[in-house]
């Protein structure tokens, strides 16, 4: 992999400018965090780099990165368990044993087979956090992937994202840096339009 240029990026949506001429440079296997207050872009931003939206200018290179992703709602697939949520992005059943392996780093061992719609809410980001690590992919995206959780979780969760993401760049976004200043982040912040 490489390091990612963002290069000039563009946004805006009607009369409001959300960013104008961003440019960034993700380096490779880098721990990213993004800040900015609502509405100034964070989201856009993350959607720009996956290809689910498309700047008014600017780029992204290199083409081609594969991206994992939690999105502020969890889109998990309902009706199935919070493994077989892993063995949809990566694994057959030959893999049942690795993913509860992996997901006991985040979930008690008796929520893992049970539908995801019967477990909190918190316990479903936790979930969608996991398969983001779990797929294979080249870079890390994660929205507002502490969303639900106490200060206590949020501190497991934001440990096990940093034991697992396995040297993949990694930028997520959140309102609450604060709660994770003792970790080695590089802060980036959306300049004000």
């Amino acid at each position: 992999m490489m390091d990612i240029q963002i290069r000039n990026l563009t946004q805006r949506f009607g009369s409001k400018t959300v960013f104008r001429d961003l440019s960034l440079t993700l380096e490779d296997g880098g721990l990213y965090g993004l800040t900015a207050p609502s509405g100034r872009g964070k989201t856009t931003l993350l959607r720009i780099l996956m290809g689910l939206q498309k700047p008014d200018g600017g780029s992204v290179q290199p083409a081609g990165i594969r991206w994992s992703a939690v999105f502020q709602t969890d889109r998990l697939l309902p009706g199935r368990s919070a493994v077989e949520q892993l063995l949809f992005v990566r694994g057959s059943r030959r893999d049942r044993d690795n993913a509860c392996a992996f997901l006991s780093g985040l979930l008690l061992e008796n929520s893992l087979h049970q539908p995801v719609e019967q477990l909190s809410g918190g316990m479903q980001r936790r979930v969608a956090i996991a398969r983001a690590l779990w797929a294979e992919s080249d870079c890390v995206l994660m929205d507002e992937p502490f969303t639900g959780l106490d200060e206590a979780t949020l501190r497991q969760t934001a440990q096990f994202i940093l034991t697992n993401r396995q040297g993949r760049t990694l930028l997520l976004s959140t309102h609450q840096k604060e709660l994770l200043a003792d970790y080695p982040f590089r802060w980036l912040s959306l300049p004000e339009e």
